[in-house]
């Protein structure tokens, strides 16, 4: 584990490495010592999360999991209002409409760089990333979720299946059943040679992990909406390609043309590209539902 030490000649003792540590590594006998870090205890629970460096005034925090260079000042002019963080969110769209025309390689690094800084259950950072914008491979993922709707379509309507789905998981089986129509249109469009999975898209980005680190779906599914806030400050539109998804759970060949391991597993995939069409208004929500307790 991370070896933390405090430099003396830089501490001001204030005492907030104390306060804000999860873990509880550091101690601070009266207000004019200056904090220890417990040895032991920083062994077996600091989890590196960067609570201590980012919160020191004077940078006395010297933590083997940050060298230097890898601590930096926090620009307080770059922070965006609550309003101005609104209107992003409210004016976001699922964009399916893409010009012909590539993502630049330096503006997907920004996209992951931004995905990678989302939160992640007890900073595992688990999640991964495949970039796919070769055509021939997005085209094969096309094909492989259609063929997947297509069994899936086939299993709804049968009878016996849907028997056995109704005493397992009533609810589960209804609610397949009413998504049956939008998946006869993929499939239809997909017969007719449409893209209704990625819609000719340029760029698909793959979120996966570890099967084995805990939350490692939610931590994805984290990273991915931050791609998709830092994709819209960039002036790509994007959307969740959901199916491809689910695809590639049932099946292997997905997982495999992405080079994916075999103890990870695809827990998002967002769509990417220049919108061809600019939104010019937003559009109310139902009121959500909420419980104060």
């Amino acid at each position: 584990m991370p070896k933390i030490m405090i430099n003396p000649d830089l501490c001001n003792k204030c005492y907030t490495c104390v306060q804000i540590c999860p873990a509880g590594i550091f101690i601070q006998k009266d207000k004019d010592s200056i904090p220890k870090v417990l040895g032991s205890i920083a062994e077996d629970f600091c989890i590196s999360c960067g609570h201590c460096a980012a919160i020191c005034p004077k940078q006395a925090i010297i933590h083997e999991s940050f060298p230097e260079g890898s601590i930096n000042p926090v620009c307080q002019e770059l922070n965006l209002s609550a309003e101005q963080v609104l209107e992003m969110i409210r004016t976001m769209r699922s964009i399916r409409e893409f010009r012909d025309k590539p993502i630049e390689k330096e503006t997907i690094e920004r996209i992951i760089d931004g995905a990678h800084f989302a939160p992640s259950s007890t900073n595992s950072q688990s999640t991964e990333f495949v970039v796919v914008s070769n055509k021939a491979v997005l085209k094969k993922i096309v094909e492989l979720t259609s063929l997947f709707l297509t069994k899936t379509a086939k299993q709804l309507r049968n009878p016996v299946i849907m028997a056995l789905f109704r005493l397992v998981a009533r609810n589960n089986a209804e609610d397949a059943l009413s998504i049956l129509p939008k998946i006869d249109r993929y499939v239809d469009a997909f017969k007719n040679g449409e893209d209704n999975i990625l819609y000719n898209a340029p760029l698909l980005l793959v979120f996966h992990g570890k099967k084995s680190i805990p939350l490692s779906d939610v931590n994805a599914n984290l990273a991915l909406h931050n791609a998709s806030l830092v994709s819209r400050g960039l002036g790509l539109g994007s959307f969740y390609a959901g199916f491809v998804v689910e695809a590639s759970h049932r099946d292997s060949k997905i997982p495999s043309i992405l080079s994916i391991p075999k103890n990870n597993r695809i827990y998002g995939a967002l769509v990417l590209g220049y919108p061809k069409f600019t939104y010019k208004n937003w559009i109310e929500r139902r009121p959500p539902k909420v419980e104060w307790i």
